[in-house]
């Protein structure tokens, strides 16, 4: 079963601008759509360098900013059906 990579950054700006109850998100999730995830943290993931607002996550190597818990929900759930 092919997985979708989720990395969300812990980073102290990201951590306090969400990046918390990001990570308190996906541990919540169902066990049906955390089957098909594998969750990594990261310290950093570089991206505060332009005007992008953390916090930040990579999917499937694609990094996007400013994710609430609410689009990273949907962003999961979207990767889930292309992938499965």
């Amino acid at each position: 079963m092919k997985k979708v990579n989720l990395k969300i950054c812990v980073g102290t700006m990201c951590y306090v601008m969400g990046g918390a109850e990001l990570r308190d998100a996906v541990e919540s999730l169902p066990q049906n759509i955390l089957e098909h995830l594998n969750v990594s943290y990261s310290p950093c993931l570089e991206c505060g360098k332009g005007e992008q607002a953390p916090p930040f996550i990579e999917i499937n190597g694609k990094r996007i900013a400013g994710v609430s818990k609410n689009s990273l929900i949907q962003i999961v759930k979207e990767e889930i059906r292309n992938v499965v």
